[in-house]
């Protein structure tokens, strides 16, 4: 069962690459939310900065890329993952995940409806 604070990886739909996304919200009515940490490049949202031993996969700058957040089904990460075409990660630590859960709410790339639902999943754990 996928918990607010686990990770997984998925490999990049463009390529090899592999990219670690973090479920930010506990699961509502079975749907997290999801952001995605990708390689910190030139025109990279500067946000939310990670560095190696944030997280054990993160080996070089790295971000949180908001623009990519997304709302999924507890379901299709568990079947990922079972099928192979996902693999669970370690959980980031309370600091890490507070830090990419107000990142959301302050980043001028998420998705409006992505924030929305959001203060929503998050208004009922309250």
């Amino acid at each position: 069962m996928l918990a607010c604070g686990d990770t997984f990886l998925i490999e990049d739909e463009d390529g090899p690459e592999s990219h670690l996304w973090i479920v930010i919200t506990p699961p509502s009515e079975g749907e997290v939310v999801i952001v995605s940490v990708t390689s910190s490049r030139k025109k990279s949202e500067t946000l939310v900065t990670l560095n190696k031993g944030d997280h054990p996969f993160i080996e070089h700058d790295s971000v949180i890329a908001y623009r990519y957040s997304r709302i999924v089904t507890t379901e299709s990460i568990e079947t990922a993952i079972r099928n192979g075409t996902a693999r669970r990660r370690e959980a980031v630590s309370a600091k890490l995940l507070k830090r990419a859960q107000e990142g959301l709410l302050e980043s001028d790339f998420t998705p409006h409806g992505i924030k929305a639902l959001y203060r929503t999943f998050m208004g009922e754990q309250q």
